[in-house]
């Protein structure tokens, strides 16, 4: 880093630091002193001290504001269009209150429209296209959903304030159309949009602390606040120059400054911000939305509101009702995908243990009219597989074997993975005959090596049958009868066995010898035979 570009930057910091005290400090005395012309001190109320807090001290809290903004501009440039466009906007309602008090001060009465009202309503466009271009430079990803969940609030705030400035809206539409009508409409429906475009974005981004969009959203509800009380206000005489009312423009824009320059803060600093909906915020959003917009309609039963607020309302519970069969469709889709995974095995795709009790419950109901086969299979030497190449290789080879069972059976059939290097088929309309000739076209499709990570491996599995209704009455009978068939068929070498009553006996007579040895082995009483000579 240069000399010159160290200097710079302390600068920029000693300018920062300047700045922002100076508007706090601004703001604080403008305030005060619109309190204590509110509770009349003399010296505010009607005495010197007057044109310093209406004149000198309402233009600072304008323009100093302006001047922070514009700092933020000249440290980041225009690589960021919402910095620029705010601090245009902030510049454009402090010239406007300058024209406004220059006047004012000259003597001279303002007509309507005048050049103030042109050069104050364009804060409003400038202000409304910072605000979509920073939503759409931090928003990433955002789904559907939380997109019309900031059109629902967006809606509901709308149509409130629709109804708050309805005599405001009445009093500008009456008498033939004019320059002036247009004008008188502008205002308020300027403020229609900036609290609505204020209020989505407080549904998408919620009041996190911490984030500097809670200083913006807060700013504009405050300044758009002060907005519709002073339009009221004008609308029944009421209003009153120099009234506390007025701080609320000195304080929105203030926090719309600190926003903008907390732009630049996280710019300089490479911090990427993005926007992210909070679950806590969207369904309140949707509930007050809901209930503004019953609200609107029951008041409009009741007393005489404009067009404008009656079809805000119904559009918004309209989307309500969207929004609300999204939700619908969105939580049958996540229960489907639970069912969906519980029912499945994760590794190759197919169903598991519990979708085939599942499916056998349905099918295995009519003996008298249909017969059903179980193929229980295991992967011969396949822990020398994991042994070897390690148990990444070892799923592959499980997902390549049960993509090749499944070419090799019916669309009716059920092939599931039990658990480790076992599987079952579950055949539809099958007897002995058929479940053999089956278990001859899978031990084939088996014998075809296996291609895991350029390494050619050779399998085969072991194949045992059992035969509904004649081996068990369901699923569980089967898979034992199954595992009796499938170990006599990897201990003879042959493939595929298909179950007999005869492995009952010779299956339980491998559990007594097993019983039996190790009895013996916890007596001590196996003895090493005599040699003989």
């Amino acid at each position: 880093m240069t000399g010159g570009s160290e200097v710079r930057i302390r600068v920029h910091a000693t300018l920062r630091t300047g700045l922002l005290g100076a508007m706090g400090l601004f703001v604080v005395a403008y305030m005060g002193g619109l309190l204590l012309r509110g509770v009349g001190w003399g010296p505010v109320a009607d005495g010197w001290l007057t044109p310093v807090v209406d004149n000198w001290l309402g233009l600072l809290t304008d323009w100093v504001p302006a001047a922070v903004c514009w700092l933020a501009v000249s440290r980041v440039g225009f690589r960021r269009w919402e910095i620029p466009l705010a601090a245009a906007a902030v510049t454009f309602f402090a010239a406007g209150d300058t024209y406004y008090v220059v006047m004012v001060a000259g003597g001279e009465s303002l007509p309507f429209p005048s050049l103030g009202d042109a050069v104050y309503l364009s804060f409003y466009p400038l202000m409304l296209a910072a605000l979509a271009v920073a939503v759409r430079h931090h928003v990433r990803g955002q789904a559907s959903s939380v997109w019309l969940d900031s059109v629902v609030g967006s809606l509901g705030a709308a149509s409130v304030l629709a109804v708050l400035l309805n005599p405001v809206l009445a009093s500008a539409l009456t008498g033939s159309p004019s320059l002036a009508t247009v004008v008188a409409v502008a205002y308020p429906m300027s403020d229609v949009l900036l609290v609505a475009t204020v209020a989505g974005i407080a549904a998408l981004v919620g009041m996190r602390r911490g984030s500097r969009w809670g200083l913006l959203i807060s700013g504009l509800m405050i300044f758009a606040g002060a907005d519709v009380v002073y339009a009221l206000q004008v609308t029944a005489n009421t209003y009153v120059v120099g009234a506390p009312l007025e701080a609320g423009w000195a304080f929105g824009l203030g926090l719309v400054a600190l926003w903008v320059d907390g732009g630049a803060q996280r710019d300089e600093s490479g911090v990427v911000e993005t926007i992210v909906a909070t679950n806590a915020t969207r369904p309140v959003v949707s509930a007050v939305a809901t209930a503004a917009g019953l609200g609107v309609l029951v008041m409009g039963t009741r007393a005489h509101l404009s067009t404008l607020a009656v079809v805000l309302a119904a559009v918004t519970l309209l989307a309500v009702a969207v929004r609300t069969q999204m939700s619908f469709h969105q939580l049958a889709r996540m229960a489907a995908l639970r069912h969906q995974s519980a029912i499945t095995d994760e590794l190759t795709g197919l169903p598991n243990r519990r979708a085939l009790y599942a499916e056998a419950r349905v099918r295995l109901v009519e003996p008298h009219r249909r017969s059903h086969t179980l193929l229980m299979l295991d992967l011969d030497k396949f822990k020398e597989v994991n042994d070897a190449l390690g148990h990444h290789a070892g799923d592959q080879l499980l997902v390549q074997l049960g993509a090749r069972l499944g070419e090799c059976l019916r669309p009716d059939d059920v092939l599931a993975r039990l658990g480790g290097d076992e599987f079952a088929v579950l055949l539809q309309d099958a007897g002995h005959d058929e479940a053999a000739a089956v278990a001859v076209k899978l031990c084939a499709a088996t014998s075809e090596p296996f291609h895991l990570e350029d390494i050619e491996v050779h399998s085969a599995v072991s194949i045992g049958i059992a035969v509904f209704p004649d081996d068990g009455p369901d699923l569980s009978a089967l898979l034992r009868k199954a595992d009796i068939a499938m170990y006599k068929a990897k201990k003879s070498g042959n493939g595929h066995h298909v179950y007999t009553d005869a492995d009952e006996t010779d299956s339980a007579a491998r559990l007594i010898l097993v019983d039996e040895l190790r009895t013996v082995l916890l007596v001590d009483e196996l003895r090493t035979a005599p040699a003989t000579s």
